[in-house]
């Protein structure tokens, strides 16, 4: 029996490990830490806005689809590296990482199995002086053994 009840609390402790947002280990390549088998079908899950913004101007965004628990959002240049800065709009559920330089990912705040979420509205701003293509690239959770990494995408021109 008592090993029964360290079992279940050690899954416990690995389903709501992340409740808060992603971990900086998942910065590099977008995926949890949650030790289960990634998701390959397409997900159900897309980015929403405009497909070019103005250097300089913030470009608004929405994560959405089917129910999510969590998800961590990049986007990234040409050669793979994350870039611009992203503002918070709902800070119920969202909040701002550090990864490879200040606010440049987005990751969800006080997930809770009980509240999913079905979408979240977000804003991006270019580097200063930057010009060409962005993938934001986007890992959703949505149970905690069912996510898709890096899979939901949308490309965006910096003019």
């Amino acid at each position: 029996m008592f090993r029964f009840l360290v079992i279940a609390a050690c899954l416990a402790i690995s389903v709501h490990a992340y409740s808060d947002g992603a971990p900086k280990a998942a910065c590099r390549d977008l995926t949890p830490q949650h030790g289960a088998k990634l998701q390959t079908e397409k997900p159900p899950y897309r980015i929403d806005g405009p497909p070019h913004v103005q250097g300089g101007q913030k470009l608004e965004l929405t994560l959405g689809g089917d129910e999510f628990l969590g998800f961590m959002i990049q986007a990234r240049d040409g050669q793979n590296r994350v870039v611009g800065q992203f503002k918070v709009v709902d800070s119920a559920h969202s909040q701002t990482l550090d990864c490879s330089g200040k606010a440049d990912t987005l990751t969800h705040l006080k997930a809770t199995k009980g509240s999913p979420l079905t979408s979240v509205k977000f804003e991006w701003i270019p580097p200063a002086g930057y010009k060409g293509n962005v993938k934001f690239m986007a890992t959703v959770v949505q149970t905690s053994f069912v996510y898709w990494v890096g899979r939901v995408t949308k490309d965006v021109d910096v003019e």
